[in-house]
């Protein structure tokens, strides 16, 4: 039988050193999980590379596309820790994948939305029958009170109201 070939890391920094820091807080199991220290740093790593590390080995498609979606999951989740325990807003100019899943799941529920609804070539496109009749009418959609109340919410619900 043969014996399966390993790759080994060995990390060594002065305890007093930044890096020695980390480590240390690492090995530590600060969140007293039932992983060890080499399993830890082998998800960080993960989290960080295995997208990159599957493409540049020439995964493509679906299977590619779901693993980077577990990894930003996984960094979002880890970016929303530091920032709770640094006391750190959110910048509402940053767009993340969570605030385009909600714009998606907006858009899927109001068909009336000023959004419109997204078709399956990624584009946008309005629902609204009276669209098809006034053609000419689109540029005055948007001064309409309703659709300014609408993006007002929009605006509002994801923060970028504030100056």
């Amino acid at each position: 039988m043969a014996e399966i070939e390993q790759i080994r890391v060995s990390i060594k920094r002065p305890k007093d050193s930044l890096d020695g820091k980390v480590v240390g807080y690492i090995r530590s199991n600060p969140f007293g999980l039932e992983a060890d220290y080499s399993q830890v740093i082998t998800a960080t790593l993960k989290n960080h590379w295995l997208p990159l590390a599957l493409f540049s080995s020439g995964l493509r498609g679906e299977e590619l596309r779901q693993i980077g979606i577990w990894a930003i999951s996984q960094l979002e989740a880890q970016i929303s820790m530091i920032r709770r325990t640094c006391g750190i807003a959110p910048d509402p100019l940053v767009v993340t994948s969570n605030i385009s899943m909600q714009a998606s799941n907006i858009v899927a529920s109001d068909s009336l939305s000023v959004l419109g609804v997204t078709s399956g070539n990624g584009q946008i496109s309005s629902t609204d029958e009276e669209d098809e009749d006034h053609e000419d009418d689109d540029d005055d959609e948007f001064l309409d009170s309703q659709n300014y109340q609408e993006m007002t919410d929009i605006k509002r619900m994801f923060g970028w109201d504030k100056p």
